[in-house]
């Protein structure tokens, strides 16, 4: 499937949010490329691709997609290095995944490994959420 990145999350990643129950309208579930401030652009710009909210306006979830022909992994340290900035401003870490609409992969950075979650974004922590869980202990 050949489709560019900006592609990749309208016809492939924003279907997954919406299948695992997020409102990609409301504004306060979800945020796109929202800018990481403190970040060094260089090399990348500094935009989160998604942005998963609590109902508290903390961000619960970033996700680094990719387009569909590369490997979701490679944004590794960019959603590293946006997860340990974003962290550092509220009370936890977010979780990261990185996608390219067709594997996904599940990252606690600094508490677990990496696990590959296969082709879907998954709605565990769309109850993560409401359920008041985050990182998987009692915020």
């Amino acid at each position: 499937m050949e489709l560019n990145e900006a592609q990749t999350r309208a016809v492939l990643i924003n279907q997954q949010l919406l299948a695992a129950g997020w409102k990609l309208s409301d504004r306060t579930q979800v945020g796109f490329e929202i800018p990481v401030e403190g970040y060094d652009p260089t090399p990348w710009q500094g935009f989160t691709d998604f942005c998963l909210f609590r109902p508290e306006q903390d961000v619960l979830t970033v996700v680094e997609a990719k387009r569909c022909s590369r490997n979701p992994r490679e944004g590794e340290e960019q959603l590293r290095q946006y997860i340990e900035i974003i962290a550092a401003r509220q009370s936890f870490a977010p979780f990261g995944f990185m996608t390219n609409g067709l594997r996904c992969w599940f990252w606690e950075v600094g508490e677990a490994h990496l696990r590959d979650h296969g082709p879907i974004l998954v709605n565990e922590v769309q109850g993560a959420v409401w359920s008041g869980y985050v990182g998987w202990k009692k915020t």
